[in-house]
């Protein structure tokens, strides 16, 4: 890592005890459904579902066509659903991968029988019902006639039946009304001779906040990554975030009092200042939201991000740091020393969600995967590179 400008460490040891602690909550019987969208919310899709398979996690979700496929030609082997819908023209695509779909209504069920019979093969289909996301999935009133439909169409495993949380980390009064709703659903299923493999509902905060959601499968993302969805649920749970966001000093400059600094010159030295230059920018997903705004830890204090956050570089004042040398390390969140910045602050400085920080990380950043102490690969643009 000393050769790298920016970089992202994630910690596969720190996914792993997140695991353990989610595990803990739950009935041992219970599956999980790691969520994997937006490339495992930016830590790396494939490296990280391979974990999560060594590490008992019995599904993956994702949201698109591809990010299946990508998986499936990296040779991950756990089973894979794609959570939002699909068009009728990415159904043969869907069949060859042997990815599992989301039906939101019974016409798409039709469409994903038709495909499934020509194709010869069998379609594994998740039903998803609407209780209050407003989003996608069959409304839950009335919606047991139309399963019922699908569950005798020809070529489909109905396999999964799900809803989802808007509010669950923020109005129990309704989420426990769409369990209500669900678990009656489920109840008049049942009665007609329906019964689903796996059944989930449980998003991060439902895993802490709603035991009566767990089902037989829960679906986190976030709180495996380390992360909680909401600052109120700080503390409910001992995770550790696996992601960090490290760069370094590329230059210095001492800048004279009366120097406009960066684009639309937001920012005029008021005093001589030592000004840090590191090669990270919007262009790399740090938020252009955190100009004049921000802050970064350099030797385990803060330093602020001064003028305009640029596509490939930002500044920061370090004045009053005894001599900053090029190639020092500078964390745009995580831990250095004794001091830590989170996604969480990022995010409130930003005027973002933690999920947006962590997802908006690019291509342009290394990931560097620690297990055991040591690197374990890396992903760049080139490819991935084993060991350090």
């Amino acid at each position: 890592m000393d050769r790298l400008p920016a970089w992202v460490e994630v910690d596969l040891d720190a996914m792993a005890w997140n695991i353990s602690r989610i595990r803990e909550r739950i009935n041992e019987n219970i599956r999980i459904l790691l969520v994997v969208k937006a490339d495992a919310y930016g830590h790396g899709s494939v490296r990280i579902a391979r974990h999560a398979a060594d590490n008992g996690v019995n599904m993956l979700g994702v949201a698109t066509l591809d990010e299946g496929k990508e998986l499936c030609v990296n040779g991950i082997r756990l089973p894979i659903l794609i959570l939002s819908p699909v068009l009728p023209e990415e159904l043969e695509a869907v069949l060859e991968n042997g990815l599992a779909v989301t039906a939101s209504s019974y016409e798409f069920a039709v469409e994903a029988s038709r495909a499934a019979r020509a194709a010869g093969v069998t379609c594994r289909v998740h039903v998803e019902i609407d209780t209050g996301m407003g989003r996608a999935g069959l409304p839950v009133k009335g919606s047991a006639d139309a399963i019922e439909r699908m569950w005798s169409l020809d070529g489909l495993d109905c396999e999964g039946i799900f809803t989802h949380f808007p509010a669950s980390d923020s109005d129990a009064d309704f989420t426990e009304d769409q369990i209500d709703a669900f678990t009656g659903l489920l109840d008049e299923l049942s009665r007609r001779g329906i019964l689903f493999r796996y059944v989930h509902c449980a998003n991060s905060a439902a895993v802490l906040n709603f035991p009566s959601s767990h089902f037989n499968m829960i679906r986190p993302g976030l709180l495996v990554y380390g992360n909680v969805p909401s600052l109120n649920l700080r503390g409910a749970i001992d995770v550790t975030p696996v992601m960090s966001f490290k760069t370094r000093l590329v230059l210095i400059r001492e800048m004279p009092e009366g120097s406009s600094i960066s684009y639309g010159r937001t920012f005029i030295t008021d005093r001589p200042m030592m000004m840090g230059i590191i090669p990270v920018g919007y262009g790399h997903g740090l938020g252009h939201r955190l100009s004049n705004n921000g802050r970064v830890l350099f030797r385990g204090r803060p330093a602020p991000i001064t003028g305009r956050v640029t596509m490939d570089m930002t500044m920061i004042d370090l004045t009053g740091f005894d001599e900053p040398r090029v190639g020092e390390e500078v964390v745009i969140f995580g831990r250095q020393g004794d001091s830590e910045i989170s996604a969480d602050d990022i995010a409130g400085w930003s005027g973002m969600l933690n999920y947006e920080v962590l997802c908006r990380i690019s291509k342009r950043v290394v990931r560097v995967y620690l297990q055991n102490g040591r690197v374990d690969s890396m992903k760049t643009l080139l490819g991935v590179h084993q060991g350090s």
